[in-house]
């Protein structure tokens, strides 16, 4: 019987080791320890990346514990999903300004949490296409979303631009998607949509396809 002094909680009332207790502890230790490293490495990619912003360096350590899926996982087997990562699912009214407007300028939108704020200020989604299709560039863009971009945030941006498809932007939203399909972790974003999302894919690039001929190599990286 041990009788030395329970600095862990792990004795029991009869004196003896509770092994229950004690192997929670160490895979909590574990762990955290794992945690600790993969930040770690997240930080020092991120630097290695010289990446734009400490919002961004911020958002590449968050998501770090993330995992590709295996060859053999199949997201059609899930019944019910959520994003956890989606950065621009629905917040608390208070987040938003009063006015669409009154979002900052888009000279200023370099990160995703920029981007993010921005979009939260769109009172519409005519103003989300908006400022997707005409006030920020492809370059700007790309810049937001190199690291990643969600999953949740590809189908939000999709739904927008099926919702609000305008034939004169054609030639814009062809080049947005382009630009969209060469962001981090998009094929894994893909394979994430909802069948909802999937349904505006396939008619935003059927609208695509009629007014933008050239627009196969486009169905070829987002319906393959």
């Amino acid at each position: 019987m041990y009788k030395g002094k329970d600095s862990h909680g792990i004795m029991g009332k009869n004196g003896e080791i509770n092994f229950g207790k004690l192997n929670r502890q160490i895979d909590n230790a574990i762990t955290a320890d794992k945690r600790y490293w993969t930040e770690n490495d997240a930080k020092i990619r991120a630097v290695s990346n010289k990446v734009s912003s400490y919002d961004e360096f911020c958002d590449i350590v968050k998501a770090s514990h993330l995992k590709p899926l295996e060859k053999g996982d199949r997201i059609s087997d899930m019944k019910a999903f959520t994003q956890p990562w989606n950065s621009l699912a629905r917040h608390d009214h208070s987040e938003t300004s009063s006015s669409g407007v009154a979002m900052a300028s888009t000279s200023a939108i370099s990160s995703i949490s920029h981007f993010t704020r921005a979009w939260r200020c769109c009172k519409s989604s005519r103003e989300r296409y908006d400022l997707l299709v005409i006030k920020l560039s492809s370059c700007t863009i790309e810049r937001i979303f190199r690291t990643e971009i969600g999953g949740g945030v590809l189908g939000d941006i999709i739904s927008v631009l099926a919702e609000e498809f305008q034939e004169e932007h054609a030639d814009a939203i062809v080049t947005l998607l382009m630009t969209l399909s060469r962001c981090g972790r998009f094929t894994l974003s893909l394979q994430f949509l909802s069948d909802g999302e999937r349904d505006r894919l396939r008619r935003l690039l059927d609208d695509l396809h009629d007014n933008t001929p050239e627009v196969g190599q486009l169905k070829q990286l987002y319906e393959s």
